[in-house]
């Protein structure tokens, strides 16, 4: 059974999908202490992707979060069975 998730969670998976270096990070996680970190944790906690060691370097997970988030939205369509414009 998929994980329902939150119309706020989905637009930050979409966003990671589609983001580039240096786009500004959506809110709420621009607030954050440390937005890369709070970004990395919350895809984990989706299951989007895998959980980050301690110590962990957020940016270079952060780089590397995009292809896990656009598989991501590849197997988890829009609920109603839309998906992406093509």
């Amino acid at each position: 059974m998929a994980h329902r998730m939150s119309a706020k969670d989905r637009r930050l998976v979409e966003w990671v999908a589609g983001a580039a270096v240096g786009d500004t990070i959506p809110a709420p996680w621009c607030y954050a202490s440390r937005p890369l970190e709070s970004i990395v944790r919350t895809l984990a906690t989706l299951n989007v992707i895998e959980r980050a060691p301690q110590g962990s370097d957020w940016a270079a997970l952060a780089r590397t979060a995009g292809p896990h988030a656009r598989a991501w939205l590849e197997r988890n369509p829009p609920e109603g069975g839309g998906g992406a414009p093509t």
